[in-house]
């Protein structure tokens, strides 16, 4: 079968969850044909191992840990056009490649595809600021645009839901379980995760700060370091999982694939969203009771407190996850998309 993926340039959730994706679609289906639609991380991440099309990017202002929404569509004046455009070259691409199905993650323009399936991992939230009530008001209009163009959205969720005909629920999405990584030789470390952004640069570098304040080994991954209590990478790590299989928890911001990542290999995670971004307050709201939430403003003094605190409950937080049973979500979307593949 041949498959079009269409996969957003920002941040790295994205691309890892479908990574997860094609691996286990690669095991499937023996003779699968896949081409990678992206920009930015996605394109720079799998340029080497698939066939690329390069698509026109979206800004994304991440260098305050808050979301700032109208200048976001300031800067993004352009984006009709720049849609209009990713279309025409989608469309143009797929006359000649003829794909059996098209998968999206988290770009908008690909509502007007024809044999699109979106995945994203975004579930209804209350609109509490007027930046929330505004970025709702665009995700209902996206929300209305599937309906009329009766799109199925492949949505991870850590709950079991009843489907409905557009929304269509999995298990939570990863690379590789535990039993498939091997450990790395950093054992015990505290990680701390900003994703491929830069929203949590800031909140890194307080984390560095004060890393000597505690008995701990800290590894940053977003943020170079070396010293006696930290060690850091300013890139993304592909190996990434065995850093996470050693360590004892996770300091991350509240990126959905991070976070399942944490869960499913029964890590404490302590919790950072970004102000003013309803998907990551959608995020924590779903996983709250098994993770802890602060805010991502603390200062340095307010970090040593809050992170002392979290070391001391670590052992709660593991019996809470601990009780999960969590099914291979990847495997089941791969299995889901083969099968309409064929049809």
């Amino acid at each position: 079968m041949k498959y079009l993926f269409i996969i957003t340039g920002v941040a790295y959730g994205h691309l890892t969850r479908q990574e997860a994706i094609l691996n286990k679609l690669k095991k499937i289906d023996k003779k699968a044909e896949i081409v990678i639609a992206g920009y930015n991380t996605s394109q720079k991440y799998f340029s080497k191992r698939y066939k690329m099309i390069k698509l026109k990017p979206l800004y994304f202002n991440d260098e305050l840990p808050r979301v700032k929404t109208f200048k976001i569509i300031f800067k993004n004046y352009k984006i009709l056009f720049a849609m209009m455009e990713n279309c025409n070259i989608i469309n143009k691409f797929t006359k000649e490649y003829n794909p059996d199905i098209i998968v999206s993650d988290w770009e908008p323009f690909s509502l007007f595809l024809n044999n699109c399936y979106l995945v994203w991992n975004y579930k209804p939230y209350p609109a509490r600021t007027f930046s929330f009530l505004f970025q709702k008001f665009m995700l209902n209009i996206l929300f209305s645009a599937l309906k009329l163009t009766n799109k199925k959205i492949l949505i991870p969720s850590l709950e079991k839901k009843e489907n409905t005909k557009n929304f269509i629920y999995f298990p939570l999405i990863i690379r590789k379980y535990p039993d498939e990584v091997t450990s790395s030789k950093y054992k015990d470390a505290i990680l701390v995760m900003i994703g491929g952004s830069e929203f949590g640069i800031s909140l890194a570098r307080k984390i560095k700060n004060i890393s000597k304040s505690f008995n701990e080994k800290f590894i940053f991954f977003g943020l170079k370091c070396r010293s006696k209590n930290c060690i850091g990478f300013s890139d993304f790590r592909e190996d990434y999982l065995s850093f996470l299989k050693s360590s004892k928890a996770v300091i991350s911001l509240a990126g959905y694939s991070g976070l399942s990542e944490a869960l499913v290999y029964k890590k404490p995670n302590l919790v950072f969203p970004i102000k003013n971004w309803i998907e990551q307050e959608s995020v924590i709201n779903e996983f709250q009771g098994y993770v802890q939430i602060e805010n991502i403003e603390s200062s340095e003094k307010e970090l040593k407190d809050i992170i002392k605190n979290f070391i001391l409950n670590l052992d709660n937080y593991k019996k809470r996850i601990n009780k999960l049973k969590i099914e291979d979500g990847a495997k089941e979307v791969a299995e889901y998309l083969y099968g309409n593949a064929k049809s």
